[in-house]
């Protein structure tokens, strides 16, 4: 989407399309990736387990959803649809957040009440 509204010409002048553009391009795509590969980043510099679940995609559908209504604002002039796409992207952020932290907790007390054991590591000092 950033590459099509780069394309259409008047995002390059600033204002709304600009904004669009910018938008589509640091929250959609960005924001999409550091989503994606959080189960695989957070625990490598964590080093706590973090499993994957379904309830993942919700804060992905949410932001993808809530970019929508922003670029739409921005290429309508719309200032409320803006406005709420714009809260409803920081909610998607906060939501993911929230969610993974939730489930590296989660793992954690599974795997200390079934082994009885500290919470995991996935990395261990050497000797």
């Amino acid at each position: 989407m950033a590459g099509l509204l780069a394309l259409r010409g008047d995002a390059v002048a600033g204002g709304l399309p600009y904004d669009a553009m910018l938008h589509a391009l640091f929250v959609g795509f960005v924001f999409s990736m550091i989503f994606g590969h959080a189960p695989i980043i957070v625990p490598a510099i964590l080093g706590r387990y973090l499993t994957y679940r379904p309830r993942f995609y919700f804060h992905l559908g949410g932001l993808h959803a809530s970019l929508i209504l922003r670029i739409v604002g921005d290429l309508a002039g719309w200032l409320p649809g803006r406005r709420w796409g714009g809260l409803l992207n920081v909610l998607a952020i906060v939501v993911f957040l929230a969610s993974t932290a939730t489930t590296m907790l989660q793992a954690e007390r599974r795997t200390d009440l079934e082994s009885g054991a500290p919470g995991p590591q996935v990395f261990k000092e050497a000797p």
